[in-house]
């Protein structure tokens, strides 16, 4: 386990995620298999309410299985996914998924957008809550045609936090971010995620985001977990930092071990 000082800093969190638990999540003896290729085989992971998880590997060593697994969007070939206790597809409102694309409506407002992630109808003040917390408040009545590429992937962070999730999923969310961007972004997923408490996976293929937004990184392949590493936040530091790199370089010796 490894210390590192990573403290969020003074940005809104809708009231209503502010004392919002996060969500557990239990795999267990997970395989996955296609036309008798098997990606995932016996594994097993435990998720903390309130942890931010990262998953990296090589491309291919199923880590976009897992997380669908984990989103309910597929079923194992054996074993069992839970959210708090329950089957993963079954988890209803307490889980989102952002995805590497936006997928907003065209034909609808930044505000309309926000509320398709409502599902028991509308409610314009966890709209404007939503929007507040990624600093889009002043955009609702826009089109999303009108918004940089950042600016569409904040409106889908505000879609998934309108229902109040307990487990937010992130697949690539990031990937097709220019580089300033891309760290944007990252430091006010890690800020809102620091002071909400709702447990977060993410997918990436970039191990200095995994390590600049994590509590702990695992590396896939071979069908299972190859490594982990904790990262404990306990003060301010910036990117780039000696602590940081050793983390991200045992992580790179991990996945280009495999």
């Amino acid at each position: 386990m490894q210390a590192v000082n990573l403290l969020p800093r003074d940005i809104s969190v809708p009231p209503m995620l502010r004392e919002n638990p996060g969500a557990s999540v239990s795999i267990r003896n997970v395989s996955r298999s296609f036309d008798g290729n098997r990606v995932l085989s016996n594994l097993d992971l435990e998720v903390r309410p309130g942890e931010f998880l990262s998953i990296v590997g090589q491309s291919g060593c199923g880590k976009s299985t897992l997380l669908r697994l984990i989103a309910g969007l597929d079923k194992p070939s054996s074993g069992e996914v839970l959210i708090d206790g329950q089957p993963a597809d079954q988890s209803g409102d307490r889980l989102r998924i952002m995805f590497q694309e936006p997928r907003l409506l065209p034909w609808a407002t930044i505000a309309d957008n926000v509320e398709i992630g409502l599902r028991q109808g509308s409610d314009p003040k966890a709209i404007h809550e939503a929007l507040t917390s990624v600093q889009l408040s002043e955009k609702a009545g826009m089109w999303p045609s009108v918004l940089s590429g950042g600016q569409r992937q904040r409106v889908a962070l505000a879609r998934a936090l309108v229902s109040h999730p307990s487990l937010l999923v992130f697949d690539e969310p990031l990937g097709a971010l220019d580089a300033l961007t891309r760290l944007t972004m990252q430091n006010l997923i890690r800020d809102m995620h620091a002071k909400a408490g709702f447990t977060a996976i993410l997918v990436t293929h970039d191990v200095a985001e995994a390590v600049a937004l994590s509590d702990r990184v695992i590396v896939l392949g071979q069908g299972g977990i190859l490594h982990r590493v904790d990262i404990v936040r306990v003060g301010p530091t910036s990117r780039g930092s000696a602590e940081l790199a050793a983390i991200e370089a045992e992580i790179l010796d991990a996945i280009f071990a495999a």
